[in-house]
Formats: structure tokens, sequence, C-alpha cells
């Protein structure tokens, strides 16, 4: 499969199987000739605008059928798709522009707009959803080399610096190789796409389905909501789920899914609870794999869990090596390190990315080339593993969250595993956080399930028993829900600070602060809390908003947006934007 291109993989499954569905969004629905024949008019009109010579094509594209489309006219093309979020800020996106530098920007009916006034010099810019009623049978027909340039893909990483990682249409179908292998895909799968088309896991989504003859089903989490899922995932009758472990947790506890035979999770750590899960609402026959894939790597590790399989103890595994990628977990220094111990995963192989875009320092530092064979290189990943007795590796989260407190090492994926395991909690994330008086601390983050509230105090005496004193959490903050980057992995960044130590507990100081502490005893039960606690702190959501907004309203005539409210979550602040509103301020709407 590697050996070619993708567009020439395509046209094989175009021609083998030109009826069976190819994509489905919503009531749009094509088959493989059809999908086959408007990608061939999407690509002549891209060369007709740019011509044939290795550019590059930004992509401004929702999730859906017109983001296939894009993405498959621009390979047949010749050039290299760049898909990029069209809800970023002006400035960010004209940025990514800028560097990825493209002759043509595809985008939409709805981002259009946005897209022509990124238009400059010769870059120009065509409406994808205007040019699918027009079907062409002839191909492009170009030539393209399985080491041209298929793609660049912007990520920020841990730092918070958009690069673009480069890749070739060799690599991209070794790793569909690889999961085609490992999954057992063939033609008769329906298979998901969660993934937003500006975020990487969208490629093995896609190319899993379309180069194996399978369904494809993009659906749009931040459109369409997630709690639609579980009844599409059943109507439809998806085979094969993929998503991060976050999104799992609530898509599969809302009933059973008969379809399901395989569910496929990476991008982020998975949990017992996740594999409890899984048996209780999926097939006896159904698969769970389990594993890491990097935008700089594609799939490295995978681990396979059935119904056979014994529920491991601590960290779940990624598994072992995938075909072709050679893992070894390294030391500072660079050696590695001996059996059992915690060290950077880094990956030795043919088919890594080729690098990141217009970065060649950061390329040459980051993907080092082997001496006797330039053509194998090391990628080092800043993730952290374990290599188990038997052969499997654990996955311990990114490298900065392994730390020294006390001067003993504290491995958080062990403690957020220790938590996710007590009644009532539903979510939970530990996070290393710098305390005012310039010590380390972990925090945890946890979200329960309203039915089984359990308390902070309540909580540290049930993993008291579980595990070592320096990894117990020293501060609690409760959330609504954890929160989600783009990519819909919870974001480590955005989790909120926590209170510090010490700080004392402040009674109502006035008739209003009590009638408003009265409010939330009603709704948060009968607890202590003082005037400087968060609302959400103390375990209060969305739902537990609307009550305080209603009884406010009927208390005061005073009304706040759920936005502001999550600015004003003190009983103290909700008091000051009263007053504010009684003197004719602005603070109350």
């Amino acid at each position: 499969m590697s050996a070619q291109s993708i567009p020439a993989r395509f046209r094989e499954q175009a021609a083998r199987f030109p009826d069976r569905l190819a994509i489905k969004h919503g009531d749009r629905v094509l088959t493989y000739r059809q999908l086959d024949q408007v990608t061939n008019a999407v690509g002549h009109a891209i060369l007709d605008h740019i011509g044939f010579d290795s550019h590059r094509v930004v992509l401004l594209i929702d999730q859906g059928i017109d983001a296939a489309i894009a993405t498959l006219a621009t390979l047949k093309a010749g050039a290299a798709y760049v898909p990029l979020d069209p809800t970023l800020p002006g400035q960010i996106l004209r940025g990514l522009v800028d560097d990825a530098d493209p002759a043509l920007i595809l985008a939409d009916a709805d981002h259009f707009d946005s897209a022509t006034s990124l238009e400059s010099g010769l870059r120009q810019v065509l409406c994808v959803s205007a040019m699918t009623n027009h079907p062409v049978a002839a191909a492009p027909g170009l030539t393209i080399s399985p080491d041209a340039v298929a793609y660049i893909y912007y990520t920020s990483g841990s730092t918070g610096a958009p690069k673009g990682v480069f890749d070739s249409h060799r690599n991209v179908l070794h790793n569909i190789r690889r999961y085609t292998s490992r999954l057992s895909i063939s033609h008769d799968d329906r298979m998901t796409l969660l993934q937003t088309p500006h975020f990487s896991g969208a490629v093995s989504s896609l190319f899993c389905a379309l180069l194996n003859g399978a369904a494809c089903f993009p659906y749009s989490i931040r459109r369409d909501g997630l709690e639609r899922v579980p009844d599409w995932l059943r109507s439809e009758n998806i085979s094969i789920y993929h998503s991060v472990p976050a999104i799992f947790r609530e898509v599969i506890r809302a009933g059973d899914f008969p379809s399901l035979r395989c569910v496929r999770l990476e991008g982020d750590q998975a949990s017992h609870r996740d594999l409890e899960l899984f048996r209780a609402c999926c097939p006896h026959s159904a698969m769970l794999a389990n594993g890491l894939g990097v935008t700089e790597c594609g799939l490295i590790c995978q681990w396979r869990f059935d119904a056979a399989t014994p529920i491991p103890s601590g960290p779940i595994p990624i598994g072992d090596p995938i075909d072709d990628m050679y893992v070894a977990l390294l030391a500072d220094d660079g050696n590695e390190v001996s059996a059992g111990e915690i060290g950077e995963i880094a990956v030795r192989s043919r088919y890594l990315a080729l690098g990141y875009w217009r970065r060649p320092d950061l390329t040459a530092a980051r993907f080092v080339a082997d001496d006797a064979d330039p053509a194998l290189r090391t990628y080092r990943t800043g993730d952290l593993g374990r290599l188990l007795p038997g052969g499997l590796m654990q996955y311990l989260g990114r490298k900065d969250s392994l730390a020294k407190i006390r001067g003993e090492w504290v491995d958080v994926a062990a403690v957020e595993q220790a938590l996710l395991t007590l009644n009532g909690v539903r979510e939970a994330v530990v996070a290393i956080r710098m305390h005012p008086d310039e010590k380390l601390r972990l925090v945890a983050y946890v979200v329960t399930d309203r039915a089984a509230v359990p308390t902070a105090e309540r909580m540290r005496q049930q993993i008291a028993s579980r595990l070592p004193p320096r990894m117990i959490p020293s501060a609690w903050v409760f959330l609504p829900s954890l929160p989600l980057d783009g990519n819909l992995k919870v974001d480590r960044r955005a989790l909120p600070a926590p209170p510090a130590d010490g700080t004392p507990f402040v009674a109502p100081r006035s008739a209003l602060e009590k009638q408003i502490a009265d409010i939330w005893t009603e709704v948060l039960g009968n607890r202590k809390f003082g005037i400087e606690d968060s609302f959400f702190a103390l375990g209060g959501d969305s739902l537990g908003v609307m009550r305080v907004q209603t009884r406010l309203t009927e208390a005061f005539s005073f009304t706040m947006s759920l936005a502001r409210f999550f600015d004003h979550p003190t009983i103290a602040d909700l008091a000051s934007e009263i007053r504010r509103g009684e003197t004719g301020g602005d603070g109350a709407r």
C-alpha cells in the first residue's frame, strides 16, 4: 500500500466498490463513484487555478463531506493540503496562512468571506461547496510520487507555539496499513470521523475508511452536540468508533451499542473506568484498542482489550510497538532506562514525519538521523512511559507531568487512576502547580456524579489507603466538566488555579451576602462555604447556575448571563454585581 500515492489507492477502492457507501453526513450521501467524480471536478478546478507545481492548498472548512472532498481533490491535484481551524482569531489564522504560503485557499460557503480576507498576492480563494454539483469522470491524471508532501498539520503541542508537521503520501499510507492490519479493517466497516478536519487524528479516521472501501461518517461534536452521539452511533450502525477517552466516557455511558466491534482510543490517557464502561455497553465480541499515536509518528503502540482480557492494575497499557516502529524509553542523557523505570518515549523508524515546515533547526533537533542509515531517524515524543515485565508499555503522560514533590518522584497518572476508582467520581485530572510559597503541590480537579457527590475530605481518606502520602493531592477543585481544547482533548492549561492553602474562611458580612448564601445552600446543599469560595470549586455546575440565576431574579429582580456568572462565581462577586445594578451600573447584565 505504501509504495503508491493516496489518490492511487483511493482510485483502486472506487473501481472495486463504485456503488458502495463512501461517506455520509446527515442526509448527504456519496458512493465511491460519486466521491471519486466530484473530487475529480474539484481537482481539475485546483489545477486550472494554480497548475501542478507541488503547491499547498489551505482548507478552511467545517466538519463534513466538503472537508473530505477538498482533502482528496487537493491530493489529486498534486498539492499538499493544509487544514486550519476557521474559528481561530483572524490574526492567528493570518499568521498560519502566511507560514504555509499556499497558492490557493479552499473554503466552504460558511467561511468563504473570511477566507477572502486572507487573500493576497498570488493567493486565490475557491468555494468548494459551489463545485460539488458537477462531477467529472476523468481524473486529473497526474503521476504523484509516494514521497511527495501530502499535508501540513499545525499543532501547538505542549508549548502552545504552533508548528507545522508535514508528511509524505508514503508515510501516511504506511500508517493506514498499520491500523488496517491491527484492527482488521475491511470494506464492511462503518467508521466514525469525530475529529475536526484541522486535527491530525482525522487523517487515520478518514483514510482508514476511504482507502479500505469502508464507509466514513463525519460528525461535528461542536456543532451538533455530544448528547446526540449515542443515538447517532446506533442509527448508523457504526462498527469502529474512534475518539479521545474523555469523549468516549460521555458517549458510551448512554446505553448499549450492539453494532460496535471495535473502540479505538488515542490522544490522551485511558482509565479503568473506560474499560469497565466498554465491557458494560459493547458486545461481548467487541475489542477496545488503546494506543499511542502522535502527529510526528502516526501509530506507535497499541494494546487490545476484550472480554477475556483481565483489567490490569496501574495505568492502562498502550501495548507493544507496531511493525516498523522501534520504541525505546530514554533518560535525560539519551541512554535507555532499565526495565520498570520511567523514561521518555522515543521512536526509531523509516516512517516518521518529514519534519517541521520551514523549521530545519527544530526538525534536526527533534528528528535525529541514524549515523549508519540516514533513512532511519529517532523522534523523542516528550511523552513518558514505563515498560512492564511482560513487554507491554504504560503511558504516563507528558514529560512535564512528572515531578519531585518534597524530594520524591510523583506519578500523576497513578494518582488520576486512583481517583477514578472512587465512587461518585466521574472524571479526574491531577496537575502539578506552584504554590505561592514556591513549593510544588498536587492539585486534583474532579467532576462528580450528582447522584453520589463525595467530599474532598472523603476522597482524601479513601485514596490514603491506596497511595503513599506524597501522592495525595493537597488541593481539590470541583468542576462541572473538564475543559477540552479544540481537538476535544482535556486542556490541562485551561484548568483554573486552585485556592491557596490557608485562605481564611470569610462568612457573610451583610444581609445581602447572607441572602445569596441561603440561595447557594438551596442549590449546593447544606455545607460550609465562605463568600470568597468559587461556586464551581464547590461542585456547582451549569444546571446549578441556572437555578441560582432564577432565585436571584426572584429575590432581587437581578439577571446575569451564564458567561458573566463564570467570571463572578463567588458570593462576594454576586453581591457586588447586585449593588452595581441597584445603583445604575452595568454589572448586572
